[in-house]
């Protein structure tokens, strides 16, 4: 039981508190600091929640919840300022200020009355999951964030995420932060504490217990592990860099071609399932005849070897097309290259583009290339376009922000993709493009539909030297652990590893160093298995949020 107390905490008292807490929560994300992560996992929150009770007021606790929260975003959200664009500040400030708006609705409910009860603690734990999942519905999601994030900075505390996502992270989270301070304000304290203790405990008891037990499927998986190329180009905007002539800009990006087969010359003759390369690797998109097929060749014949320059593609459409006396080929010829000469799967990130009902509509595609013997009569490519667009960046949201899209370059829109699509012969991947893979449930459709892994083509460049690629590194995580499935991302910039479905990182390139152009071969055990968000998803943990909200609304008193 709670005594009836003074809660009135003097300036002193509540300005520490409140800024103890703001720096632990802040930074209590496994990209700051993985020791902050496991404060603001346990009493971060706690020791906020303690300055709500000391203000009676409906109003101010929301206000100050508001306040405290928005600027915990600004932290958080800080990479965002790393973009070349300065109307960046506007969209950090925005969306702080709308997820500080959700903390200050749940800081309503921060009264003592409610800590007499630990089934209205849940049904406030339940709020904010809520409140987190509905944030993916607006405009194309805001997914950066969820409290749970915290958890995954422990191995052990990250498998809890197979059961109920991050969103069931988050609601731990603040669960326990509840109990922490039931626990801080309890006279006497025993059964309370031992309350807090249990919770605390249960991730990481459960993490041990998943671990161990999934570990032992590792071994067979090991035997014959999956082999992969993952490339790194590190190339930089070329929108923004100014060519004064078409011309100046095809032979820019043939010497990023170049680059690619100079970091991933050291890989020929090792045995490869598969090559992958990052989001819009290169502009022009899949099928305009940019290059002079000479120019092609000799590259290929100087870097790769005479022999490797045989297996070249066949001049023919729709890899090249003759313009005058001159053979002119496009980026599907250098993929197509590529698989060939690495006997190899290749998924590569480009604009690609079709004719839909008289219209030409333009996607953020990953498309999937198969080696092809010189002798073959068809060529064909799969293709997966992107579900998860980026606003004023991939597609412009209303009409009135065209004239402002307009004066940095953007003209118009992608499509957005319809559905998950499994690409790969040998495995069947599930592949995702940049940020879509910081959503958990589109992540869960690839497991259904029969991934053995998850394929991730990203490119962070717009944010540079930023905490941004760890932040999305830490999100591809949760998305292994939450459906029992291996990752392998390929970065332009970010971080380019491979990830087992234990969250464990195989192996990855350095992040120290963002230009850093480099191939990274790896090998994957493929063990999958099962898991109990696989089977629901966020359903399970938004489901249970919402009926103990309705029991908290029917016995509110």
């Amino acid at each position: 039981m709670l005594e009836t107390v003074d809660y009135a905490l003097s300036r002193l008292q509540w300005s520490a508190l409140a800024l103890i807490s703001f720096v632990c929560v802040g930074f209590g994300q496994p990209a700051f600091s993985s020791v902050l992560s496991f404060v603001s996992a346990l009493i971060g929150y706690a020791l906020f929640f303690r300055v709500m009770l000391a203000y009676p007021s409906w109003k101010t606790r929301f206000l100050l919840g508001t306040i405290w929260y928005m600027s915990v975003q600004i932290v958080q959200l800080w990479w965002m300022t790393s973009h070349p664009y300065l109307y960046i500040y506007a969209v950090l400030l925005f969306t702080s200020v709308m997820m500080g708006l959700q903390f200050g609705i749940l800081c309503l409910f921060i009264q003592p009355a409610q800590f007499q009860n630990v089934w209205r603690l849940t049904a406030i734990a339940g709020l904010w999951a809520v409140l987190e999942w509905s944030r993916l519905f607006f405009l194309s999601g805001m997914s950066w964030n969820p409290s749970g994030l915290a958890l995954s900075a422990n191995l052990y505390t990250l498998q809890v995420a197979s059961l109920a996502g991050v969103f069931g992270l988050s609601f731990w989270v603040i669960f326990t932060n509840l109990l922490a301070l039931k626990a801080w304000l309890a006279k006497p304290k025993g059964s309370s504490t031992a309350l807090f203790a249990t919770a605390a405990l249960l991730p990481f008891l459960y993490g041990f217990v998943h671990v161990h037990t999934q570990d032992r499927g590792f071994a067979e998986a090991e035997k014959q592990p999956y082999k992969a190329l993952l490339v790194q180009t590190a190339f930089p905007i070329e929108e923004i860099m100014g060519f004064k002539e078409h011309t100046g800009m095809v032979a820019y990006v043939l010497q990023e071609w170049k680059k690619i087969l100079q970091i991933t010359r050291q890989q020929i003759g090792k045995p490869i399932d598969l090559v992958v390369l990052p989001e819009f690797t290169v502009p022009f998109g899949t099928y305009s005849f940019v290059y002079p097929y000479p120019l092609v060749a000799t590259a290929f014949k100087e870097i790769y070897g005479p022999e490797n320059a045989k297996k070249l593609p066949p001049l023919e459409s729709p890899l090249a097309e003759k313009q005058g006396n001159f053979w002119m080929v496009n980026n599907a010829f250098f993929t197509q290259a590529l698989a060939n000469i690495f006997n190899s799967e290749v998924v590569i990130g480009l604009e690609d583009a079709e004719d839909v009902e008289g219209e030409r509509e333009y996607y953020s595609s990953a498309l999937h290339f198969s080696p092809r013997e010189a002798d073959a009569t068809e060529f064909f490519v799969n293709r997966y376009e992107k579900r998860v667009l980026v606003p004023m960046g991939e597609y412009i949201p209303f009409s009135f922000a065209k004239k402002l899209a307009a004066s940095y370059g953007i003209h118009g829109s992608f499509t957005a993709g319809k559905e998950a699509k499994l690409l790969g012969n040998k495995r069947p991947m599930g592949v995702s493009i940049c940020y879509e893979e910081t959503f958990g449930d589109m992540m869960r459709e690839n497991k259904l539909k029969g991934a053995e892994m998850l394929v991730n083509l990203t490119s962070d460049i717009w944010y540079p030297d930023s905490l941004l690629p760890r932040q999305h590194l830490d999100h591809s995580r949760l998305r292994t652990v939450e459906n029992g499935i291996p990752l392998l991302r390929a970065c332009n910039t970010g971080i380019t590893c491979a990830v087992d479905s234990l969250g464990r990182t195989i192996d990855a390139l350095p992040d120290e160093d963002q230009w850093l152009s480099e191939s990274l071969y790896v090998q994957v055990p493929i063990y999958n298995y099962l898991t109990l968000y696989s089977r629901v998803g966020d359903k399970l943990i938004i489901g249970l949020s919402l009926l103990l909200m309705l029991g908290f609304l029917r016995y509110r008193d």
